[in-house]
């Protein structure tokens, strides 16, 4: 499919104006939008261009040419059917991310699921956006494992296996024996009940949560390391499933985040944020009175807001110091009169589609001939310029005025 839709409107030849801001520190690719030293250029584009940065100096290249020593290519501004996009430097799936930001906007951003926020250096997945009365939170993972069923082995014949938690024999429809993890031998079996209080000690779920909101992260088992299951299949051929942890009901809207780890040191944080937003707005920062706090150093103590209204999941940067930005998922449109900001590490692009104010005419005017200089020169020698002798129409030069 063409990332680039042919589009039907008819208009007239447009210029896109870029200003870049360039954060002279080089760290975990930050931008600080309070700082008041940047590297600023501005920059007027006609047509297909690359952008790209050498050290703190910004550039823009034609596409195909070759770039300086020790460049990085920033984004690509791409002119197509007399519209402009804006895309990724590279149209490789490796490429960088583009990052929207969200402070430039006052509408904010519409949530989207498979939406990926970037607050200071942490980053979230919108996992699942719930708006319908019967819709409860998805708790799986992508990594996790799926689900498990009951032990094979009727009820009768387990009737002498003991739980390796409560240390009791026997396995019932009400609270059967499951095998959940890799374990084996004695320790093989558990009570789904067993397991369930033990978890849900672990994860410290309480019913008393506002609308049901929590925190959810995968368990493994403490002797052979195996993640547990989030599902537990029961009935004919595994026809019903029911969660392996019993969490609270939440109240919809409810969001569902999840958090992306930067290293392996991190996999402990790494989980699910359900938040309902029945009768509150979603702060997200580094204070204590935040929904989902996170201890990082570049997040701020609000750093932003998700509210839900008139059916959409808005995003708002509250002025974090390091910015509120959502990766950009396709190639963006430019529309007239209208500005994104765009940051690709320590470098925010500001780019806006204006009028062409003269430059695509100018740049199809023919140049003048070559006889026509030479005359131009040889009257210029003379000290007399003979305006009626000099070319008519669009190849007539007329001299500069004195100012």
């Amino acid at each position: 499919m063409d990332p680039f839709p042919e589009q039907m409107a008819a208009h007239v030849p447009q210029a896109v104006q870029v200003i870049s801001s360039t954060w002279a520190r080089d760290s975990h690719d930050l931008f600080d939008f309070e700082a008041h030293h940047l590297h600023t250029k501005t920059f007027t584009v006609l047509q297909s261009m690359v952008c790209v940065r050498n050290d703190t100096e910004v550039m823009m290249m034609r596409e195909n040419s070759s770039m300086p020593m020790g460049s990085d290519p920033l984004l690509r501004i791409i002119q197509k059917d007399g519209y402009f996009w804006v895309d990724k430097a590279s149209p490789s799936t490796n490429s960088k991310k583009l990052w929207r930001v969200v402070k430039d906007s006052s509408a904010g951003h519409h949530l989207t699921e498979g939406d990926i926020i970037k607050l200071g250096r942490f980053k979230f997945k919108v996992r699942q956006l719930g708006t319908s009365q019967m819709a409860q939170p998805e708790l799986r993972l992508d990594d996790a494992n799926g689900s498990c069923c009951p032990a094979s082995l009727d009820h009768e014949a387990l009737a002498s296996t003991l739980c390796r938690i409560c240390l009791l024999e026997g396995s019932t429809e009400e609270d059967p024996l499951i095998t959940p993890c890799l374990c084996k031998g004695s320790i093989e079996f558990v009570h789904l009940g067993c397991l369930r209080y033990w978890i849900r000690g672990r994860l410290n779920l309480t019913d008393g949560a506002t609308g049901g909101s929590y925190f959810y992260r995968p368990l493994a088992c403490e002797l052979c390391k195996a993640i547990y299951p989030t599902y537990i299949t029961t009935g004919p051929a595994g026809a019903d499933r029911m969660p392996l942890v019993e969490v609270p009901r939440t109240t919809p809207p409810f969001i569902v985040l999840e958090n992306l780890v930067r290293d392996s040191q991190q996999h402990a944080s790494r989980g699910l944020h359900v938040i309902s937003l029945a009768e509150k707005v979603l702060k997200l920062g580094r204070g204590h009175e935040s929904d989902v706090r996170i201890a990082d150093v570049s997040i701020s103590r609000c750093h932003a807001m998700i509210r839900f209204n008139q059916g959409n999941f808005v995003l708002e940067d509250n002025d974090s110091k390091f910015g509120t930005l959502v990766a950009m998922k396709k190639p963006r449109l430019l529309e007239s009169n209208s500005s994104v900001s765009i940051q690709m590490g320590r470098t925010v692009l500001k780019i806006q589609v204006q009028p062409d104010n003269g430059y695509g005419c100018a740049s199809l005017l023919p140049a003048p001939r070559t006889e026509d200089r030479a005359i131009r020169l040889n009257m210029l020698a003379r000290g007399r310029p003979d305006l009626d002798n000099l070319p008519k129409g669009p190849d007539r030069i007329v001299e500069p005025r004195e100012t």
